[in-house]
């Protein structure tokens, strides 16, 4: 089979997938209309800003991943808590919301899903304190399920996320950053609020606790497999499918997976340029496609976007063992859809 006839399949493989993943979307309409709506009924402040930028991150197409797996993982185990689903998924949305908000202008990021981002429209000082508005917002929705266990369970969650993102900054350009550092790294900027997600919808309706276990282990290794994806994504997609700027990792000279494996293989001298390169963005971060495209194929000499997908089908194993506890149906077929779907994005 030619390359071509490899990327032809490619692309069909993904278009069945996306249609998918959009069929799940609208079977779920129900749910994440009345997630939106309390989203938007707390996101009320005083300030007109508040209510601008509630509306701009609702309709800038994001895919509502996590108050998803919150509610299927609801259903999967029976969903008997009433409406606490929807307040938990929205307070889960909102503290999603509040991050997105605070790391674009951390990164100085200027396009997100496709569209500018707040901080690109209003201003830094806005995006900062309309965040903090919302990840306020959330605990209000956790109080109001009356789940001392649903609220510790998400509390403990954000201090984490707050403390990964912290541990991100401090290795951000460490070219020698191990695997398991990186892994400890992701689990607290992005997959901690996966695994929660899926263990709170468990954890409302009193199910066992290895069931709430399996769950929280599936969210885990899904959140892992979405950071790994993403990280890869910067260095293999196009703007228009990443959402975001390509190489904005390797521009502020950001650390990821696939930097990480290609540094490990590479041979002494691209190590140093590999090295030299990152200290240099990581000091001064600039567009020099030069030596993007020279990265690009030190990445691609020692296989560091394979090694990587490698990682991620790793974790796809461990993520469909977790659900193995559950017996088959359309709510399990979901979950598995999901994890499916987040690894179709590189392949």
């Amino acid at each position: 089979m030619s390359q071509q006839d490899i990327n032809a399949l490619s692309g069909f493989t993904d278009l069945i997938m996306e249609q998918k993943f959009r069929d799940l979307i609208n079977n779920l309409s129900a749910d994440l209309k009345k997630i939106d709506e309390i989203i938007l009924s707390f996101a009320q402040g005083k300030s007109p800003l508040i209510q601008e930028i509630s509306h701009h991150l609702i309709n800038s197409g994001g895919k509502r991943i996590r108050p998803i797996l919150l509610i299927l993982a609801a259903r999967l185990c029976g969903t008997k808590s009433g409406h606490n689903h929807h307040n938990l998924a929205a307070a889960v949305e909102l503290i999603h919301s509040a991050t997105l908000l605070h790391d674009d202008v951390v990164d100085a990021s200027q396009i997100r899903r496709g569209k500018k981002t707040a901080n690109a429209i209003w201003d830094n000082k806005a995006s900062i304190l309309v965040g903090d508005y919302l990840f306020s917002v959330s605990f209000q929705l956790m109080v109001l399920t009356k789940s001392l266990a649903a609220l510790d369970l998400l509390s403990k969650a954000s201090s984490i996320m707050a403390d990964g993102e912290v541990m991100q900054l401090q290795n951000s350009n460490d070219i020698a950053l191990s695997y398991e550092k990186y892994l400890e790294i992701i689990f607290g900027k992005t997959a901690v609020l996966f695994s929660a997600a899926c263990e709170v919808g468990a954890l409302i309706n009193v199910t066992s606790d290895a069931e709430i276990k399996a769950l929280r282990e599936f969210g885990k290794n899904l959140g892992i497999i979405f950071q790994i994806v993403d990280d890869m994504l910067d260095y293999s997609a196009q703007e228009e499918v990443l959402g975001k700027d390509v190489g904005n990792d390797f521009f502020e000279g950001k650390v990821t997976l696939p930097i990480i494996l290609t540094y490990q293989k590479a041979e002494e001298l691209d190590q140093k340029f590999i090295a030299e390169t990152f200290e240099k963005n990581f000091m001064t971060p600039n567009k020099n496609q030069d030596d993007f495209k020279k990265i690009l194929e030190l990445i691609k000499k020692y296989k560091g976007l394979e090694a990587s997908r490698g990682m991620a089908l790793q974790r796809q194993d461990m993520a469909i063992n977790n659900l193995e506890l559950f017996p088959d149906s359309k709510t399990k077929q979901d979950l598995i859809l999901i994890l499916e779907y987040s690894l179709a994005r590189i392949f």
